[in-house]
């Protein structure tokens, strides 16, 4: 039981470097903003400051019931969803690892997400404006290539070519789409279905300006999934 308490700060500390993809005390040290040998001072004294790992958990979107007492809440698993910044869309898509990379992700519990996969993507373009504007958060599900309804709106993540959120429609061919725009000033992008790495169904904006009326709406719903008043499906 005494050798069992005295490796409490161990694990602790062992479990946190292990979700942040680090090695080193000093690592750890740095992320935390602490000195270098707080950490040892942490497992001499079997203890650590409970206030700064759960800070660093909030920031990154670690759960902290695996941190702490190493369990994982199923629920909270399941229902939490990374956010892919701008910032972080270019390495997304050509990281090869892409599990370990989304670990380090934030993320954030969406009461109305009830699918096992899910992403939050930032707007990087007016291209789908005036639908969706730039800097807004898409919230999606993943589906298979084959199951993207025509017409529909997507989120396409191809290695050769790129992000992409557009209209999607059928091509010449069975392998191909078209990627339309709302926006007149961008042009439509064809890409083969082998091209395609993952596609995801938006279901839901989030506004980035705060004050517009519209904060959050439902799209590529039946009921819901229509363009604005004026606007025709292309």
């Amino acid at each position: 039981m005494q050798n069992s308490r005295s490796q409490m700060a161990i694990n602790i500390i062992g479990r946190l470097k292990k979700k942040l993809k680090i090695k080193t005390d000093i690592e750890l040290s740095e992320v935390l903003s602490v000195k270098p040998n707080t950490i040892s001072t942490w497992k001499k004294r079997d203890s650590v400051d409970s206030e700064a790992i759960i800070a660093l958990c909030d920031l990154y979107g670690f759960d902290l019931n695996e941190i702490f007492l190493d369990k994982k809440i199923a629920l909270s698993d399941k229902s939490s969803t990374p956010l892919i910044s701008r910032e972080v869309q270019f390495q997304y898509v050509r990281e090869a690892d892409t599990a370990s990379f989304i670990e380090i992700l934030p993320k954030y519990n969406l009461p109305f997400i009830t699918v096992e996969e899910s992403r939050i993507f930032q707007v990087v373009s007016n291209n789908m404006f005036p639908f969706i504007e730039e800097n807004s958060y898409v919230i999606c599900e993943k589906i298979a290539v084959e199951k993207a309804e025509n017409n529909s709106i997507v989120v396409v993540v191809s290695k050769q070519k790129g992000l992409f959120l557009n209209r999607i429609t059928k091509g010449y061919s069975d392998s191909d789409f078209v990627l339309k725009s709302e926006n007149v000033f961008f042009n439509d992008v064809m890409i083969n279905t082998s091209e395609i790495s993952e596609i995801w169904q938006i279901r839901g904006v989030l506004s980035y300006c705060v004050d517009w009326e519209g904060k959050h709406k439902s799209i590529n719903n039946k009921a819901i999934g229509k363009l604005p008043s004026g606007q025709k499906n292309k």
